[in-house]
């Protein structure tokens, strides 16, 4: 029987659970925050939500199942996702239990820097 954990996403612990803005304006240097563990038999499941706190809407765009950057924007273009984030529109859900696996990683890069934040939890599936 699968046993689930729920867990703060890997890059967001070592901070005590803090927002973890993203300074980030480019694909080639997004910003990881949240690793998979390596176990073969263990999926996470990411729930992540974004929060504008600038004074414009702003894109933010999510990398997820990667095993490194992507040299440019479209070089990633299957494992991205990109939203557009109003100001003033509180928390939004950008990912909504996107199961990921084997060491790969999640990343996000914006239109402007230091303008959106990240949380969320990892449902971790054993």
């Amino acid at each position: 029987m699968a046993t689930l954990t729920k867990h703060l996403l890997s890059e967001i612990d070592s901070i005590s659970s803090r927002r973890f803005i993203i300074e980030s304006t480019e694909a080639s240097a997004a910003d990881v925050f949240h690793v998979t563990t390596t176990t073969a038999t263990t999926l996470d499941e990411i729930w992540v939500y974004a929060h504008n706190y600038s004074s414009a809407d702003v894109e933010v765009t999510l990398l997820c199942g990667l095993t490194g950057l992507p040299s440019t924007k479209e070089g990633n273009v299957s494992e991205s996702v990109s939203v557009t984030i109003p100001y003033k529109s509180g928390r939004a859900l950008v990912f909504d239990g996107l199961l990921m696996s084997h060491g790969l990683s999640a990343a996000a890069y914006a239109s402007s820097t230091n303008s959106i934040t990240l949380d969320g939890f990892v449902n971790r599936i054993t």
